[in-house]
């Protein structure tokens, strides 16, 4: 399947800009973060970016899974923050026929298929023995711009400056989480090795990068596309081997940092109402899952 993109990254890296583009360029189905461990709360009531997000030009995440019946019932939350490492003789049969089904799904639809995904960097050895043909983008950040981006959207989040950003227990993004899961294998990442939660993020930073970049076909550095988009979106075409991808016209879906913090400005009352909306959405959604969960233990709908 060279017509398969998996493209990874790991939070606030610019792995939804990357998404975008390829959604924008009408040539790929994108699928965004199918193994997201709120995903069947997702597929009730699609996930909407908030303002804080700084997602431009993201309406909804999942329209593509409409249709994708049975979705649900094959996946696993526990991927999502759980079981990150995952060597390229594994099995996993219930996490490969899960891909197998969203990419032969959306190969129906469209003859491009892109899977965007921040959980898989530690599992892309996996990837490549079981999806052996797919291209790899890998898209990077620095790990300050990217630590700063983290703690600022769980400030946003949480509405205080203090959410224990500070301690090596800190939960945003998962980086802790991820952090415990992956200490098996590299106990460099365990807590007692550091003093403040920015160290232990720099250490599972360099090991995520390191692992990308290994397995990769193409790894981008965020700051290009920012800095230098036609030559490094031509770039990323001649690695995929498309043509007729008018990169000009992409441009304009690229927000430089000095316009993200004045077109989030402008949301005022209405980003207030849909950030409303959606929190009753979401919820209605958490319940309708948990329910269904007691009454059929498969979770279908």
């Amino acid at each position: 399947m060279t017509d398969l993109v998996f493209a990874t990254g790991d939070f606030c890296s610019g792995s939804t800009l990357l998404f975008t583009l390829f959604r924008q360029t009408g040539k790929y189905y994108c699928l965004y973060e199918p193994l997201h461990e709120l995903l069947p709360e997702y597929l009730v009531y699609g996930l909407r970016p908030s303002a804080h997000d700084h997602h431009f030009h993201v309406k909804s995440y999942y329209d593509e899974f409409k249709g994708f019946g049975q979705a649900r019932a094959l996946h696993n939350p526990a991927w999502g923050a759980s079981g990150l490492h995952l060597p390229p003789e594994a099995e996993a049969d219930d996490l490969h026929r899960y891909i197998s089904y969203l990419v032969g799904s959306a190969f129906g639809r469209a003859p491009r298929v892109m899977f965007k995904e921040n959980r898989l960097p530690f599992r892309l050895g996996w990837i490549r023995a079981k999806f052996p043909s797919a291209k790899i983008v890998h898209i990077h950040r620095p790990k300050e711009d990217q630590w700063n981006s983290i703690v600022r959207r769980v400030q946003a989040h949480h509405g205080r400056e203090d959410v224990g950003q500070d301690k090596v227990g800190f939960t945003g993004f998962n980086v802790a989480t991820w952090c415990e899961d992956l200490k098996g294998v590299y106990p460099e990442l365990d807590a007692r090795h550091f003093t403040s939660g920015f160290d232990r993020f720099s250490a599972l930073w360099q090991l995520s990068y390191e692992a990308n970049r290994k397995h990769a076909d193409i790894s981008i550095d965020y700051r290009d596309l920012l800095g230098d988009f036609p030559a490094t979106a031509e770039r990323l075409w001649r690695c995929l081997e498309i043509t007729g991808i008018d990169s000009e016209a992409l441009q304009r879906f690229v927000v430089k940092p000095e316009r993200k913090q004045a077109e989030a400005a402008r949301g005022g009352v209405t980003a207030a109402v849909r950030t409303a909306m959606n929190r009753v959405g979401r919820k209605y959604a958490r319940a309708r899952v948990r329910l269904e969960n007691r009454l059929l233990p498969s979770g279908r709908a």
